[in-house]
């Protein structure tokens, strides 16, 4: 069986359990919510919001925009997808993926 590393398509920037303390929000159904960004990817992110935002299904499209950050828009207002939830967790797979390579990623939210 693949691991779950083995199925990424894309590296993903951990952000050290919460400690670079980034923040996002999360539209779903023109509701915001703010979630706390776990760590992301070119292809999406993995985000954690108490308590669970409602999400009556998955596959929920969503936009996603990474607060207080100077990125002249690269994280902002992305269409996205919910493809997974597992309690206060779930995760977003971006509709486009962003043109960025992990570093930069690395430079915008640490």
């Amino acid at each position: 069986m693949e691991s779950p590393l083995e199925r990424r398509q894309f590296g993903r920037l951990h952000l050290l359990a919460y400690g670079r303390d980034k923040t996002c929000t999360v539209e779903i159904d023109g509701v915001c919510c703010v979630a706390a960004l776990i760590d992301i990817s070119s292809g999406g992110a993995r985000l954690k919001h108490v308590p669970p935002p409602s999400l009556p299904a998955l596959a929920k499209t969503v936009t996603f925009s990474v607060q207080s950050l100077e990125d002249g828009g690269l994280l902002q207002q992305l269409a996205a997808t919910v493809r997974w939830r597992n309690g206060q967790e779930f995760g977003i797979k971006f509709d486009q993926s962003l043109d960025v390579g992990i570093h930069t990623l690395q430079k915008l939210v640490c």
